[in-house]
């Protein structure tokens, strides 16, 4: 992660600050809560790309194969 886009983590109100372990865990809670086509498939990827999270992250945090193979190349 670049300074700039640290500085302006920290910088910001401490209600919006998210860490990297609390995305895993966000885009973990979204696969879980999945019923039917509920799975927000735009704001989990958007939340992988902000962070630089990896496809193995989020396969070791218990996201299936599926939710993975669903965000396909927007994961590095």
């Amino acid at each position: 992660m670049g300074k700039c886009k640290k500085r302006t983590f920290y910088k910001s109100n401490s209600s919006y600050f998210m860490t990297r372990e609390m995305a895993v865990n966000r885009i973990f809670n979204m696969v879980q809560k999945v019923t039917g086509k509920d799975f927000n498939l735009k704001e989990a990827i958007d939340t992988a790309s902000l962070f630089g999270i990896s496809a193995e992250e989020l396969s070791e945090a218990g996201v299936p194969y599926e939710y993975l193979r669903a965000m396909g190349s927007c994961l590095n």
